[in-house]
């Protein structure tokens, strides 16, 4: 089960080269879905939509974009409708500069009684005979619905449902249940959680030791951190250790990855620019899928990184991921144990 409350219309715009306080008018522009990601990721890695439920908040137009959007890919979705528009993201891709700019649209307030009826359904999946064999929180949380209520769905769950959350604004109510098994945030993220715990991020003591310390004190079993291109880490708190992960550098060797995909079509402008967006999405879905499906901590999140760097590759359309790359970029990855 997704619990993904804070959905996005997403707009992608190709730019040959932007200036600001200019006009700037798109080659190529796209429509998608934003704030629900991780669903879509799980269905382009499977091929099916057979493994995830998303559980949305949807209003407005842009709402009606969204469920339109969904319903053509078969995703299983339960949708709780509020009045207000659902937000719109505008993500713009300039060739010359291979830069990204997003621009996040306003998130209205969602009604009690609109949150009230959220947790309900989410509660009610949790404690039904067949409950999710894990639970996810992906991205934000839209204002009228705080953490708090996240807690509350969270601290229902039995031990049949595994809980993964990949988000960091305002988690520490989730964190305090002690019900959460795997946090993944990236390393900004992770200092910021760490000083809200009164922890000291000492750049100069490691950071391995910095997130086995924190995840010891959050009563998490994994917590997994990325940091872009750089290097990731994976702790095990059970047992005390963590690895890193570094990831080829996709600019790098862009020219090779792109002349590799075998199952997504990238037209030639778009060759020429990475688009980060979703990219987080994808390696919380795959990472999540594949623990699910038996394999180790250290490989589930290898395959995860090399997911998203995939999907960067695929700039107009988010978390679209082309296997053949996806394995070459894993096998470019060094792990290690430290």
């Amino acid at each position: 089960m997704c619990v993904a409350p804070n959905a996005s219309y997403q707009v992608t715009m190709l730019f040959d080269k932007m200036i600001a306080g200019n006009v700037n008018r798109a080659s190529k522009q796209s429509q998608s879905i934003g704030g629900q990601n991780f669903s879509i990721a799980t269905k382009q890695f499977y091929g099916h939509t057979n493994r995830v439920t998303l559980l949305q908040i949807l209003g407005g137009h842009t709402g009606t974009q969204i469920e339109n959007m969904l319903l053509e890919q078969g995703i299983d979705c339960i949708t709780v409708h509020t009045p207000l528009p659902t937000r719109t993201c505008t993500t713009c891709l300039d060739v010359s500069t291979n830069q990204m700019t997003e621009l996040i649209g306003v998130s209205n307030r969602v009604e009690e009684e609109v949150v009230a009826e959220y947790v309900d359904i989410a509660t009610r999946l949790l404690h039904s005979d067949a409950p999710p064999r894990a639970l996810t929180l992906c991205g934000t949380i839209p204002p009228g619905f705080n953490s708090e209520r996240i807690a509350e769905i969270i601290s229902g769950k039995t031990d049949k449902t595994l809980v993964f959350v990949d988000a960091a604004m305002d988690i520490l109510p989730l964190l305090a249940t002690g019900k959460v098994d795997i946090l993944k945030v990236n390393l900004n993220e992770l200092k910021t959680i760490a000083s809200a715990v009164g922890l000291q991020f000492n750049a100069t003591q490691g950071i391995p030791p910095a997130i086995l310390e924190l995840g010891k004190k959050m009563r998490v079993s994994i917590v997994a951190v990325t940091d872009g291109p750089s290097m990731a880490y994976l702790a095990d708190i059970g047992q005390g250790t963590c690895h890193t992960f570094a990831i080829p550098d996709l600019l790098a060797d862009k020219e090779s990855f792109i002349g590799n995909l075998a199952e997504a079509k990238v037209g030639d402008e778009e060759k020429r620019v990475l688009n980060p967006i979703g990219a987080g999405d994808a390696c919380s879905s795959v990472t999540l899928n594949c623990l699910l499906d038996g394999a180790p901590a250290v490989e589930a999140f290898a395959l995860g990184l090399a997911a998203a760097s995939a999907s960067c590759l695929v700039p107009m359309i988010n978390c679209i991921i082309d296997r053949v790359v996806m394995n070459q970029i894993r096998a470019m990855t060094t792990i290690t144990q430290v």
